[in-house]
């Protein structure tokens, strides 16, 4: 009886008479266990079992049971033992035996004969295969990673959120601030709007008024001692009389006539003080803040034919705007900027001595009126230079006027104000815009 074994169990066995006799013989190796078990009736059940979990089954050895149905029959029992496995079906035959009737029953001879053995490669793949395999999908795992990786960052980088810019907040008076693609709306929050001229013409003709109090209040009327020459030099030290047509000789005598003292003398204070914080003209004493005053002296002239003299004096415009918000102390108040406390009380004073230098001889009384008179001569010094800041910190710009073009037998007591630029600083061209009329007396 030929059996035949397949793949998917671990037994197999035919047993087809009701008598059994059962004798198993086991072989192991290092990597496989085989038993073969007999039955009656020449039933032959082999179980072979691989410790890589790989069946396979492979005749080992031969085993022949003769159960004669008569004590005087002999019985010749081939025996054949067939494998299978996923792969062709291999048969082996084993020659037939011929035994005597007369040998006992439950007598048996066994012969064991080493058999080729055949295994069948299909289905397992070999450890050169299973390393390709695992580094195969090392290599696609870390594509498909960096695959990943890099839409990540694409993604993250579409989705970067604007840099916002932090905001200031400011009271009710001022303009709220907005985020703009620009930084010139953005500084434009911060820059002082334009003063209307009314309110500008009245600021000046205070200041003129304050003048003329201190000149009636604080020189006197009588002949001198001094000299027009001795006044003259004096006086150009103090940056006057160098230009135009009041010169300093001229404006020396008219301080010396008893009928004319006080308009000189009121034309002196006013130009050396206006001058000093005009941001458009050279003086030799200047109020203004050191760097802006340090700075202005450093521009080069524009360069003749070449020079750009409109890219120029919008520069110098958006610099002194700029200028005046950064020195300010208190920028979010967003009003004119205030001459710092130096300014006000040393550098005053100073200035009051340089002009005491050309008036004292002037000076009414003894010690304690020179000390009044010095005293609220800075005062003057004072307010009209915290007017000169505020022209400084205006978008325009403005130019102090001390000439009169309408006759030339008179003389400025009281500067006028012109408006030379816009907001932009595009000038204007002539005539300028006229803001104040200066104050103007006949000699």
């Amino acid at each position: 009886m030929a059996v035949s074994f397949t793949s998917s169990v671990d037994t197999i066995s035919t047993i087809p008479t009701t008598w059994t006799s059962t004798v198993t013989t086991t072989v192991s190796s290092s990597l496989t266990t085989l038993t073969t078990t007999h039955t009656s009736s020449n039933a032959v059940v082999v179980v072979y079992t691989s410790t890589l979990g790989q069946l396979s089954f492979v005749s080992f050895s031969q085993e022949v049971w003769t159960f004669p149905p008569s004590p005087t029959t002999p019985t010749t029992t081939p025996t054949s033992i067939s494998t299978s496995s996923p792969g062709p079906t291999t048969a082996t035959s084993a020659p037939a035996s011929t035994e005597p009737s007369s040998r006992p029953p439950h007598s048996a001879t066994t012969s064991n004969a080493p058999q080729p053995t055949q295994t069948d490669h299909s289905s397992a793949l070999s450890r050169g295969a299973i390393a390709g395999i695992g580094v195969g999908c090392a290599v696609a795992g870390l594509l498909l990673g960096l695959i990943a990786g890099f839409l990540l960052f694409r993604r993250r980088r579409r989705q970067r959120p604007a840099i916002a810019y932090q905001t200031t907040q400011f009271d009710s008076q001022t303009k709220p601030l907005q985020e703009t693609p620009t930084d010139r709306l953005d500084l434009d929050q911060f820059l002082l709007d334009a003063t209307p001229d009314a309110d500008i013409r009245t600021e000046l003709r205070s200041l003129s008024h304050l003048l003329q109090q201190h000149v009636e209040n604080n020189y006197h009327l009588q002949p001198v001692s001094h000299s027009a020459n001795e006044l003259s030099q004096v006086l150009l030290k103090l940056g006057l009389g160098q230009g135009g047509a009041m010169t300093a000789l001229k404006l020396a005598s008219l301080s010396l006539d008893p009928t004319h003292r006080h308009n000189a003398i009121q034309h002196v204070i006013a130009r050396v003080v206006f001058t000093s914080v005009a941001f458009n003209e050279a003086a030799p004493y200047s109020l203004l803040p050191q760097p802006v005053s340090s700075f202005t002296s450093m521009i080069p002239a524009v360069e003749g034919r070449r020079g750009n003299t409109n890219a120029v004096n919008a520069a110098l415009t958006r610099w002194r705007q700029l200028s005046a918000f950064l020195l300010h102390s208190e920028r979010s108040d967003r009003t004119p900027l205030t001459p710092p406390e130096d300014v006000s009380t040393h550098k005053a004073q100073q200035l009051a001595m340089n002009l005491n230098a050309f008036l004292e001889p002037f000076v009414t009384g003894g010690r304690e009126e020179r000390y009044e008179q010095e005293n609220h001569l800075r005062e003057v010094i004072a307010e009209c230079t915290t007017f000169g800041y505020h022209l400084f910190s205006e978008p325009s710009e403005y130019r102090f006027r001390f000439e009169d073009s309408v006759s030339p037998n008179s003389i400025v007591v009281c500067p006028g104000l012109d408006r030379i630029s816009d907001e932009e600083g595009r000038r204007y061209p002539p005539p300028t815009q006229p803001v104040v009329a200066p104050v103007v007396e006949s000699i």
